[in-house]
């Protein structure tokens, strides 16, 4: 493999297709529900977090230590799936509100670690209206099952075709109400980036992380202490 630029803003990392295409070049730079249908919750009822709390609600430097931040605000990014049914696992490579459901509102900041150099996780959380948190988990979950065999998606950022191969399901860490995790590698000119991904609902909120190493693709993964300060500053910020 070529090696990978790293000098790359963290914004560039901010979607699996944006993290794509710095491995192929490094150049500057109605809602429906899908899946089964998951029990009633009591966020359903519950005050839906604009995007300014969202913001609000994501790890600081403060909150977790070795890490270079930097909020994404790059335009909204949805990739269109080959199959219909693979349509949950493409929205999770997006950014923004336009998926199924559609989200209320986003927020999204990226962590490069200083420790591990090449190591970027972009976290993104999602707010939604009655159970659309809930419906989201359980149709990517339904989505990991019937999309194995992997999917490719095109819209992406810059226009590129990306195949996702070896989608697997993932033991997912504890925290939050429920949580799914999962890993597959995105294709595209010639390059493979293997992604790990886990997205925690709490609430009507979900966190979603994409891990990924740009020097080395094969050691991509969701660091712990990331992911509890993420959490906890969630709940502090936003209760449950």
């Amino acid at each position: 493999m070529k090696q990978i630029c790293t000098r790359r803003p963290l914004r560039a990392v901010a979607t699996a297709a944006v993290a794509l295409a710095c491995a192929a070049g490094c150049s500057g730079g109605p809602t429906d529900r899908t899946g089964p249908e998951p029990k009633r919750t009591k966020s359903s009822a519950a005050p839906v977090p604009s995007e300014i709390r969202l913001a609000g609600a994501l790890a600081t430097s403060t909150d977790v230590r070795g890490y270079r931040l930097e909020d994404n605000d790059q335009p909204a990014v949805r990739p269109e799936a080959d199959r219909e049914a693979c349509r949950p696992l493409a929205d999770m490579t997006g950014s923004g509100v336009e998926r199924t459901p559609a989200a209320k509102a986003w927020a999204s900041r990226s962590y490069g670690s200083t420790t591990e150099r090449g190591l970027a996780v972009t976290t993104s959380l999602f707010s939604y209206e009655g159970d659309g948190a809930a419906v989201t988990v359980a149709a990517v979950r339904k989505a990991l099952k019937e999309c194995a065999d992997g999917f490719s998606t095109s819209g992406n950022n810059g226009g590129a075709t990306v195949e996702y191969v070896d989608v697997r399901t993932d033991e997912a860490p504890a925290g939050g109400d429920e949580a799914v995790a999962w890993s597959m590698t995105g294709k595209a000119q010639g390059q493979k980036v293997p992604l790990r991904m886990t997205a925690v609902r709490q609430g009507n909120v979900l966190a979603l992380f994409l891990a990924l190493h740009l020097t080395s693709p094969e050691k991509a993964e969701l660091p712990r202490d990331l992911y509890d300060a993420q959490l906890k500053r969630l709940k502090q910020r936003l209760g449950s």
